[in-house]
């Protein structure tokens, strides 16, 4: 399990990557595209259509990064206040529900893709590309996400049920303001220290 969660981890970190990547080309292809248009009154061609199928795919690969880093949005006023046997049953619940949601977002965007596959469809642009690809990536991206859910959601029943809290807290719980400072912090420190380590 453990070996699982640290995979899932580094996996969703070169999606992010990937995903980053992927934005950057396509700032860089609009920002050739205005160029073009303002210099020599001519365009590329599908700039604004790729654009789109790349903000969409590169978000659904990086939403696993994002929930690996607690970056999604939770509401903790009550919740840091709370016994801890609460917090770690509330934490177990958000995660099934995010995995419910998922599954359900998961199903129709699959509904989406396969009658796309099935109609032979294509975007309605000079390029005509054929729906499926772009749709395909997403989907999987969406997918990705959700099997990293309940990765999670295993590996925190899974340390509950061996005795590890601060472990389980650690995969599922919502990030306390001392570990939030200590993030934001760690990379000025490392700026001060040149590269990190004891000074």
């Amino acid at each position: 399990m453990e070996r699982l969660i640290r995979l899932s981890d580094r996996f969703s970190t070169w999606a992010a990557w990937v995903g980053g990547g992927i934005l950057f080309a396509t700032a860089i292809m609009i920002a050739i595209e205005v160029v073009l248009r303002k210099l020599f009154a001519i365009s590329m061609g599908g700039a604004d259509e790729l654009s789109n199928y790349a903000l969409a795919i590169s978000s659904s690969w990086t939403f696993g990064y994002a929930l690996f880093r607690k970056a999604h949005i939770r509401i903790d006023v009550f919740y840091v206040r709370l016994p801890q046997r609460v917090r770690q049953a509330l934490d177990v619940l958000s995660l099934a529900l995010f995995g419910f949601c998922a599954l359900v977002v998961s199903y129709f965007a699959f509904r989406v893709l396969w009658t796309s596959i099935q109609r032979s469809s294509i975007a309605n642009t000079p390029l005509a590309t054929p729906l499926w690809i772009p749709q395909g990536l997403w989907f999987a991206g969406i997918l990705t996400l959700t099997l990293m859910i309940f990765i999670l959601l295993a590996g925190t029943l899974y340390r509950l049920w061996a005795g590890d809290a601060s472990g389980a807290q650690s995969l599922s719980g919502a990030s306390t303001i001392k570990e939030e400072i200590e993030e934001e912090a760690a990379p000025a420190e490392l700026r001060t220290t040149g590269g990190g380590g004891v000074p």
